[in-house]
């Protein structure tokens, strides 16, 4: 088998697991439910749901690592038909991974003790909470323009049409999904379902160029 052809059997297989496990992520989180404003609630919300938020910090990991050579395979193969567009739109994901793992040390405090020591304090988990939410705010706003970028560029490649549409419809649900404690946690839950039907269909197409 040509070695592209393994790369994008690779690379495909990947996205789509990182989507069906960011799916799994993003539910958990939901049954986590909406964090109190702070105070005692908050500390009591955080130490009460560990095992919910254990399970989603190790899922989280296993996809953003499984995320990183669909990004590559991806690139690849685009770089030569479209270029600027493989530039732009895989390097903004390939830049925003190492942050994806900031957000998993993060979100691990809530869940993990580290030589012993556990957040219980007040403020401590308020600044956890804060960063980690805020940081999804970021990523949903990082990942707006790849996905309209890159949908555009494979709109001619197997199953394109389908990705320019999902593409489309996933970065304006993503500048909605920013902003959770505004809409809801129906509306955020969708805009991750959107995005991870958008990395399985562009998986897909990948593997549909080796045959």
């Amino acid at each position: 088998m040509p070695m592209h052809d393994r790369l994008y059997r690779l690379g495909g297989l990947s996205l789509v697991v990182a989507g069906g496990l960011l799916v799994a992520k993003n539910a958990l989180e939901i049954l986590a439910g909406v964090p109190p404003p702070g105070g005692p609630e908050l500390v009591t919300w955080a130490i009460s749901r560990r095992n919910v938020f254990a399970g989603a910090v190790e899922t989280f990991f296993v996809a953003t690592v499984f995320l990183i050579p669909g990004i590559v395979a991806l690139y690849e193969s685009l770089a030569a038909s479209h270029r600027n567009s493989a530039v732009v739109g895989c390097g903004i994901m390939a830049a925003t991974a190492p942050f994806l793992f900031v957000l998993i040390v993060v979100e691990g405090r809530l869940a993990f003790p580290v030589f012993g020591i556990e957040l219980r304090g007040q403020h401590a988990i308020e600044l956890i909470v804060s960063l980690y939410y805020g940081g999804l705010h970021a990523v949903a706003l990082l990942f707006v323009i790849p996905t309209a970028v890159l949908s555009l560029a494979m709109r001619r490649r197997p199953y394109g049409a389908w990705i320019m549409a999902s593409g489309i419809a996933t970065s304006v649900f993503n500048v909605i999904g920013a902003y959770p404690w505004a809409i809801g946690w129906a509306l955020w839950l969708l805009s991750a379902v959107l995005f991870s039907g958008w990395l399985a269909l562009v998986g897909i197409s990948l593997r549909a160029l080796t045959r």
